[in-house]
């Protein structure tokens, strides 16, 4: 029988911003509390506004940017997700970058998993 998983026990982070430029836009997830690791399942960054747009995925450690992944949302797409698993440890977050908005634009970064340890 498996035990039941509460809300307390998932690392939850959303983040809509809207693109205040053109410049590149930095999205930031919720940073892992101290003392946890969270096993992140899933991950995605949206452009609610603009298709094809170019995303970059990752996570921040120490102050240093580290992305696991860069691709072309496609014609016609407005997202990206992280097809693999991603731990993070305490302090660290999911961080993502949309390349090149368009001003205004609406997107949205979604980090989810459970906690490892307490």
């Amino acid at each position: 029988m498996s035990e039941k998983t509460e809300p307390s026990d998932i690392y939850l982070s959303i983040n809509g911003p809207k693109a205040p430029s053109t410049a590149d836009l930095e999205i930031l997830g919720d940073e892992i509390p101290t003392g946890r690791v969270v096993y992140i399942e899933m991950f995605f960054v949206i452009d609610k506004t603009t298709a094809n747009k170019t995303i970059k995925l990752g996570f921040r450690r120490l102050g240093v940017d580290y992305y696991v992944k860069r691709a072309a949302a496609g014609s016609g797409v407005y997202g990206i997700s992280l097809d693999r698993p991603l731990i993070l440890v305490e302090g660290e977050r999911p961080i993502a970058t949309v390349e090149s908005p368009t001003l205004n634009d609406e997107c949205l970064l979604v980090a989810r998993g459970p906690y490892l340890s307490e």
